[in-house]
């Protein structure tokens, strides 16, 4: 991940981790909350429709009423801009969950093309710190048999890099 991209993703990382703890919202925050710009940043960061139920129970502990059609016009708004194709690949190649709240097939087909980038990558990485505790292995291995299956092991696991790396091309055939 290059710093830009890990730039544009903290925002949105921020507020889901923020807006995603064990209260949906604290009383005092019940009492002083703008709601449509509270909807806003739900909506801009994915999160569910539903999250304002979580703000109705949270504050009817404290007698305050949501104004809801603030919160869902703010939601809307957020919701275009988390919604856009280009998002949609950003939150993908950051591992990051969708919870469905697109109807763009754009932000859903980038969202697998980035998806699918970042699981190679999870892998990849996965694949190399075998190889790298392979080597340390071979360098402290006394048996030379031990040591050829470690080599061994080592070049299917570099081949599966290699095959992971190559691009997926695929055709679509039309009669």
């Amino acid at each position: 991940m290059t710093i830009l991209s890990a730039l544009k993703t903290t925002p949105l990382i921020f507020a889901y981790l923020t807006l995603n703890g064990c209260a949906a919202i604290s009383p005092e925050k019940c009492k002083t909350a703008d709601w449509y710009n509270l909807g806003f940043s739900d909506g801009q960061s994915g999160l569910k429709r539903d999250r304002v139920n979580d703000y109705n129970q949270a504050c009817a502990e404290v007698n305050i009423n949501v104004n809801i059609q603030r919160w869902q016009a703010g939601y809307e708004k957020g919701n275009q801009m988390y919604c856009t194709p280009e998002n949609g690949y950003r939150v993908g190649r950051a591992g990051q969950t969708y919870n469905g709240v697109c109807l763009s097939e754009g932000f859903v087909k980038n969202y697998n093309k980035g998806k699918r980038q970042y699981d190679i990558a999870t892998e990849i990485s996965a694949l190399e710190n075998r190889i790298y505790r392979l080597k340390e292995q071979y360098r402290n291995e006394p048996n030379e048999d031990i040591k050829r299956e470690i080599r061994h092991d080592i070049r299917d696991l570099e081949r599966q890099i290699d095959r992971l790396r190559v691009p997926q091309v695929l055709y679509e055939v039309m009669f």
